[in-house]
């Protein structure tokens, strides 16, 4: 009945992340932070931890929170959590590239898209646009990328990751 997760970069505290459980999830859940800065929610019934597990991505104070079930013997010294949610960021991307079937196949060269963030989405900052990746940890993360333009010309696209644990 529990999930196991964390937030990467400093802690956003007891209660951001109690206001996560009541504003957000709206279930009844405790939590607890381990010394390791694991974070431990203990669910009052399984359809609650289900519903949680499987609607994110949450953000807590605009950092994301990496959930997963907890297993039976989960070692809190671990870092055993290598596939993260990360934003990033790329700039000066040309506008033709801003449809959600490109930015798609853009973003699948670091790994797995989950979501665009809202001004991305409303083409309302054209500096960059920013999407919500699951990115794995263990590999090389690469800082620039080759894309094959419509036309045929490449373009050297800078990637910039915001939040990397």
């Amino acid at each position: 009945m529990s999930l196991v997760g964390y937030i990467a970069g400093r802690s956003p505290g007891f209660k951001g992340l109690q206001n996560l459980i009541i504003n957000t999830w709206h279930c009844e859940a405790s939590l607890t932070i381990h010394d390791s800065g694991w974070l431990i929610f203990k669910f009052a019934n399984e359809e609650d931890k289900l519903n949680v597990l499987s609607g994110g991505p949450f953000l807590v104070y605009g950092r994301p929170l990496i959930l997963r079930a907890m297993p039976e013997y989960f070692d809190f010294s671990s870092s055993d959590m290598h596939s993260v949610p990360v934003w990033v960021k790329f700039p000066n991307l040309p506008l033709k590239c801003w449809s959600l079937k490109c930015l798609s196949k853009i973003a699948n060269v670091l790994g797995k898209p989950v979501q665009s963030d809202m001004l991305t989405s409303s083409m309302s900052r054209l500096s960059y646009t920013r999407v919500l990746m699951e990115v794995n940890l263990l590999s090389d993360l690469p800082y620039s990328i080759k894309v094959t333009l419509p036309n045929g010309s490449i373009l050297h696209q800078q990637v910039v990751y915001e939040t990397l644990p």
